[in-house]
C-alpha cells in the first residue's frame, strides 16, 4: 500500500514555541498518522451497529456524542446510524467492515485519504480549545470517551476526547494546514511543543 502524504508536511516544524514555563509547555501538538478513517451509514442502524462489533471488537455507541473502543480502534457516534471507525493504518478498515455490512445494512465509505488528524495534548488543552471553539470544553460535559463536531473559526472539526488532558481533533483534509495553524497559534501563550 502506498504512503498517503501528510497534508502538512510544509507547514510542520517541530520545535517549541510561545510562553514557556519550568513545568514545559502547557500543549503538545502533533499529527496522528497514518490512520484509516471509515465512515458507516446505517440504514438499519441495529444491524450496522453489531456489524460494526462484529469486524472491529468495537462497539458502535447509539448514544450522541459517545465513542466505543476496543485496543486502538475507536467508534465515534457522529449522528443517528453513523459512525467514523478510526485506527492506526494496520489493515484493509474498510474492506472489513463493507464485508460485514451488506449493502442493505449500511454504506462504507473510505475517509482515510480525505481526513487529517491532530493530537493535542497536555494540561492546557482544555484552555486552547476554549478559545477555538463555542463547546462547553470543561472535564463534567466533555468527558474522556465523548467525541462533538464544531467548528474553529470556519473550519469544521470533530474532537474526540481521549482521556483529560488529551484530545484528537479530525477535519477534512484541505483544512489541515489552517487547522494546524489556528490550533497552534492559540496554544502559543501557554507554551506549545510541535512533534
Amino acid at each position: 500500500m502506498a504512503e498517503r502524504r501528510s497534508a502538512l508536511v510544509e507547514c510542520r516544524k517541530p520545535g517549541t514555541y510561545g510562553a514557556l514555563t519550568a513545568a514545559g509547555p502547557g500543549v503538545t501538538i502533533q499529527e496522528i498518522r497514518p490512520l484509516s478513517a471509515v465512515q458507516v451509514g446505517g440504514f438499519d442502524a441495529e444491524r450496522a451497529a453489531a456489524a460494526i462489533a462484529a469486524a472491529t471488537g468495537a462497539p458502535a455507541p447509539t448514544v450522541r456524542n459517545s465513542v466505543g473502543s476496543a485496543g486502538e480502534t475507536h467508534v465515534l457516534w457522529t449522528g443517528p446510524a453513523r459512525w467514523l471507525v478510526l485506527e492506526p493504518e494496520r489493515r484493509d478498515l474498510a474492506g472489513l467492515l463493507a464485508q460485514q455490512c451488506p449493502i442493505e445494512v449500511a454504506a462504507v465509505t473510505d475517509l482515510s485519504h480525505a481526513r487529517t488528524s491532530l493530537r493535542l495534548e497536555g494540561p492546557a488543552v482544555r484552555p486552547v480549545l476554549a478559545k477555538l471553539c463555542t463547546l462547553d470544553v470543561e472535564a463534567g460535559a466533555f468527558p474522556p470517551g465523548t467525541c462533538a463536531q464544531t467548528i474553529f473559526g470556519q473550519i469544521g472539526v470533530l474532537l474526540h476526547c481521549r482521556t483529560p488532558d488529551c484530545f484528537d481533533i479530525l477535519m477534512y483534509r484541505g483544512f489541515a494546514v489552517s487547522a494546524w495553524e489556528t490550533v497552534t497559534d492559540a496554544a502559543l501563550e501557554f507554551g506549545c511543543r510541535a512533534l
